[in-house]
């Protein structure tokens, strides 16, 4: 039956609705080259490059048969915040600051690492140590029955360290190298010493300074601003230091007018609380502990709980992330 036309040449429109597989064959079709035969190369080829990329289809080739399994990578940590606790004049409690903040923290279940920058520091003897070690990485672990972190803990001697002036700076990189899954670090800084100090602040720390409440503490606040203001690691955007009373008794009218004297020079960098002074403070070294460890029930004890509150207040731990970590069957 000839096909109906229509005009214009085109076929018809009963015929053009019709589905492909009633339309008649061609007489001639056009021919197709057949695929490619995949060589045992290439077959190979891309069997590598699925099982390299596809976790899932590992063990799927060859019969089943595993596979080599690449490790996972670490856990990655942010940089650890940085306290550094700095002071002019010896007698101020800077180390016994250090000491027990840092043992504060590792009961509230922070990985924390203390610097002793002087090479001959008592920092150490505060967890019971019997001598310095410097350039030793220390681990000092609590008792099994404890929940708290263990500290990690260096003397780092900045003279051993080349020039300050260096293009990378010696002190920092070491520090940061042991810094390395740590949520905290914290620094005794040397008394008095600028040109340590100057180093540190390349790692923008956090800066916190005891003081007693005495009369040459009132006067050396003003050059201990303007030094931090000047060698801060970061010019544009200045973080001025904050300030504790260390040794306060309450009892004695003049530590009384010097914390409000303070308080009119600082505002709220001067901490709202203090550390009160107690004998017990020494007798905890004398039997190589912090006051957190011999009196955990003091008054002083709820002093540096207070301050480990506030430090973790003005800025989190490291903390480790998992990313790109596979979950394993035991």
């Amino acid at each position: 039956m000839p096909s109906r036309i229509t005009r214009g040449g085109g076929a018809s429109r009963e015929e053009n609705v019709r589905p492909a597989w009633l339309m008649p064959e061609k007489s001639e079709p056009v021919a197709q080259a057949p695929p490619p035969v995949a060589s045992d190369e290439s077959l190979q080829g891309s069997r590598d490059r699925l099982a390299s990329r596809w976790f899932a289809l590992q063990g799927m080739f060859e019969g089943g048969a595993p596979m080599a399994q690449v490790a996972p990578a670490a856990p990655t940590a942010a940089r650890a915040p940085v306290l550094a606790i700095f002071s002019l004049a010896g007698g101020v409690g800077k180390t016994s600051i250090t000491a027990t903040l840092g043992r504060a923290l590792s009961g509230r279940g922070e990985r924390v690492l203390l610097i002793d920058a002087a090479a001959f520091g008592l920092l150490p003897f505060f967890f019971g140590a019997r001598d310095q070690r410097p350039g030793f990485l220390r681990t000092f672990s609590p008792p099994p029955s404890s929940g708290d972190a263990p500290i990690q803990m260096i003397t780092l001697d900045p003279e051993t360290m080349g020039p300050e002036s260096a293009t990378q700076e010696a002190l920092s990189t070491e520090i940061s190298k042991y810094a390395r899954g740590a949520g905290r670090v914290l620094i005794d800084l040397p008394t008095a010493s600028g040109s340590v100090a100057r180093r540190i602040m390349r790692m923008s720390p956090q800066i916190l300074v005891p003081l007693v409440p005495d009369m040459s503490s009132v006067v050396s606040v003003s050059s201990i601003d303007a030094f931090f203001q000047h060698h801060n690691g970061v010019p544009a955007h200045p973080t001025p230091p904050h300030y504790v009373l260390n040794q306060f008794d309450s009892s004695l009218p003049l530590h009384l007018d010097v914390r409000e004297i303070l308080r009119e020079q600082l505002g709220n960098r001067l901490l709202p609380f203090v550390l009160r002074q107690s004998p017990t403070v020494s007798e905890a070294l004398a039997e190589g502990m912090t006051i957190v460890d011999y009196a955990p029930n003091s008054a002083v004890a709820d002093d540096y709980s207070s301050l480990a509150a506030w430090v973790k207040s003005f800025s989190a731990p490291a903390t480790a992330t998992f990313r790109g970590v596979r979950w394993s069957e035991r």
